[in-house]
């Protein structure tokens, strides 16, 4: 009756043909998500559409860019600015996270000897 395979998630687009929208699905798992990232980074960077001019328009500064290159300058130029969100991902990516440690206590006692010293403690 029922099937035990897993259900894959499916990314649902829409296709023109011949004037006509139709469904597109395609599997989604994480390597096509990476996948997909790692086209959508390493793409020419096309600017910033321009409503006046119907056009996109590319400060020079960032022509023959990527678009992950424009992402990283405009981060990097906020960091500089104070902002310590933009500062905090530039450093955790380029540095790595700080290191979290953590602070351990070890007693060898037995629960009576514990419970002998708590009732020490409750008497002095």
């Amino acid at each position: 009756m029922g099937s035990n395979l897993p259900i894959q998630p499916k990314a649902t687009g829409i296709q023109w043909v011949n004037g006509v929208p139709e469904p597109v699905c395609k599997n989604i798992n994480p390597s096509s998500v990476k996948q997909l990232a790692t086209t959508a980074l390493s793409m020419p960077y096309e600017g910033e559409y321009n409503e006046e001019l119907g056009m996109f328009v590319i400060e020079p500064r960032f022509e023959g860019m990527t678009n992950a290159e424009v992402m990283w300058v405009r981060m990097a130029e906020k960091a500089a600015n104070g902002d310590l969100e933009s500062a905090k991902i530039l450093l955790d990516r380029v540095l790595g996270k700080p290191k979290q440690s953590v602070e351990t206590t070890s007693m060898t006692m037995s629960y009576q000897e514990f419970l002998e010293l708590m009732a020490q403690k409750g008497n002095g």
